[in-house]
């Protein structure tokens, strides 16, 4: 359960970078920096996928673990194939489907992580409850 919080973490992180990265290059700044975005792309891709796979150890429907790999392999095809697909005027289509594939990976990632089951012998703590009583 500890690796799925770390490589979570560690997903997050890199697609936050990538979010603001691929931000700054459809405003047109920070163009150097696309060979850092494409290695980056691909270690979250690969973060992800190491996220399902823990998941699906840990007893996530296969579904959505199966979902999960899909959809983020679609990630780096879209990403590597966006300079020829559609050229021209209507370019900005690639590049706002690529951004809505990048932006659902995550959420779903989190939807996969929060599914897993907990193992035999352990057992979910108790939700928190907040009680006007105890702090007022």
């Amino acid at each position: 359960m500890r690796a799925i919080i770390v490589v979570r973490a560690a997903a997050g992180l890199l697609w936050l970078s990538q979010l603001v990265l691929g931000i700054l290059f459809w405003t047109g700044h920070a163009l150097g920096l696309m060979q850092v975005h494409m290695v980056m792309g691909g270690l979250l891709v690969l973060a992800l996928w190491a996220l399902a796979l823990l998941c699906a150890r840990a007893g996530a429907p296969r579904a959505l673990v199966v979902l999960s790999m899909v959809w983020t392999a679609i990630l780096p095809v879209l990403g590597f194939a966006q300079f020829q697909l559609l050229p021209g005027p209507h370019h900005w289509i690639v590049r706002v489907v690529h951004l809505v594939v990048g932006l659902v990976a995550m959420p779903l990632a989190g939807r996969l992580s929060i599914s897993v089951r907990p193992s035999s012998g352990t057992r979910a703590a108790p939700p928190l409850e907040f009680s006007a009583r105890q702090h007022g």
